[in-house]
């Protein structure tokens, strides 16, 4: 009896050993967002679109024209650690507020009451990357409307595509569009530095 007892161990702690994998050994680090982390003036140059297939960098000449802008007027946001925000908009100087939503969430109230939620990547003293809603592009096209996106994946998915579409060789950009893969979502990633 006493054998099958030490058998089913040695069994049972073998296939426990096997069932491991490496890939649990490379576990990212979930990162955990402070206002103290936050509070600096973060400028905004690396911006790229992520598709479904692929990530686009979108070149800075085109982020710093007046229409690409996506912080304010030089794509510069101050955040502070009391929970507001500034950024310039047409050379006034705008406030809004942000929260954390949850330990890597960051929620930006700007000052017309429009609301945008940013995942936060990463972020160290000096740089830091946002990630914001993933806009999936076929919901609309399946009930023949847009009314079905919140205002803040119109704002997303309409803005990507923009910049998708200044990519274009058409346009002077680097890519024959018509020859990438139709994009099916959307998402906006943000590299920013502090100032």
């Amino acid at each position: 009896m006493q054998r099958k007892v030490y058998l089913l161990l040695s069994t049972l702690f073998t296939a426990t050993l096997l069932s491991c994998s490496k890939s649990d050994d490379n576990v990212t680090p979930a990162v955990t967002v402070t206002p103290k982390s936050l509070a600096r003036s973060w400028s905004f140059s690396d911006v790229s679109v992520k598709t479904q297939a692929k990530s686009y960098v979108i070149p800075s000449t085109i982020i710093k024209s007046a229409d690409q802008r996506i912080f304010g007027d030089d794509n510069t946001i101050t955040i502070d650690s009391a929970g507001t925000f500034s950024y310039l908009e047409d050379g006034n100087k705008m406030t809004g507020k942000w929260k954390l939503a949850d330990a890597n969430t960051l929620v930006l109230t700007e000052a017309d009451g429009e609301k945008s939620n940013w995942k936060v990547n990463s972020i160290t003293s000096t740089d830091i990357e946002l990630a914001s809603v993933n806009v999936d592009l076929t919901k609309g096209m399946t009930n023949g409307n847009t009314t079905v996106y919140s205002d803040e994946e119109n704002n997303v998915g309409f803005l990507s595509l923009v910049l998708l579409t200044s990519l274009d060789k058409k346009v002077g950009g680097p890519f024959d569009m018509t020859n990438e893969p139709q994009p099916t979502s959307v998402q906006l990633i943000m590299k920013g530095k502090a100032k």
